[in-house]
């Protein structure tokens, strides 16, 4: 066992005691992954929903822990292709995955149901286009009609949160790319809406 490194000593004092058990952290993947989760878990509120400071933390501890080389190669070495769950302790809270492809993909329009969700650039870049209410001012999987509201680029390093209600998709022209996905819940056992990315209809 190491002490974990300096990483941790740039999160708040909160941060650190919801970090107690990373303290004696080693670089195996298991309980690597466990002191993530329990960090990321210190930013999200009882109700589930992350507090605002929730994307800048996630960021950080993701990026900390992917300065353990041995980290990064043992995520490497689950898949190439797919998607797995890396941690789930309750159907309705925090889960984890790690998703990689070794060929250009696009994905449809989507929303995450209920659930909020964070999605960080392990390697390679994510193409992430960010819909929004073709009409009125609901949110985007409350419109009758979605369009696009700007596209980014996500680089290794790079996260970004959705909360409720957001539409987005997903490309990787430029494959293989590995990332890692945060959700508020199981989204397989939610209800979730697809749309039409020519005429930003549902589908």
């Amino acid at each position: 066992m190491t002490l974990i490194r300096n990483y941790f000593l740039i999160l708040t004092e909160k941060h650190k005691i919801a970090m107690r058990d990373a303290l004696l952290l080693d670089e195996d993947l298991s309980p690597s992954i466990s002191a993530l989760a329990h960090a990321l878990s210190a930013e999200i509120g009882d109700d589930n929903v992350p507090r605002h400071t929730f994307e800048n933390a996630a960021n950080t501890l993701l990026n900390g822990l992917l300065n353990f080389p041995k980290i990064t190669t043992k995520l490497s070495h689950l898949l190439s292709d797919g998607r797995t769950c890396i941690w789930a302790d309750d159907p309705k809270k925090l889960h984890i995955l790690y998703h990689a492809t070794s060929q250009p993909d696009a994905g449809k329009p989507h929303d995450h149901g209920s659930s909020w969700a964070l999605y960080f650039q392990v390697t390679g870049v994510t193409k992430m286009n960010i819909y929004k209410d073709a009409v009125g001012n609901n949110l985007a999987n409350q419109a009758d009609k979605i369009e696009l509201d700007k596209t980014v680029e996500m680089q290794s390093g790079t996260g970004i949160y959705f909360p409720p209600g957001s539409v987005h998709s997903a490309s990787h022209p430029n494959a293989p790319a590995s990332w890692i996905r945060l959700t508020g819940q199981d989204l397989g056992k939610l209800p979730r809406q697809i749309w039409d990315e020519k005429t930003g209809l549902k589908v």
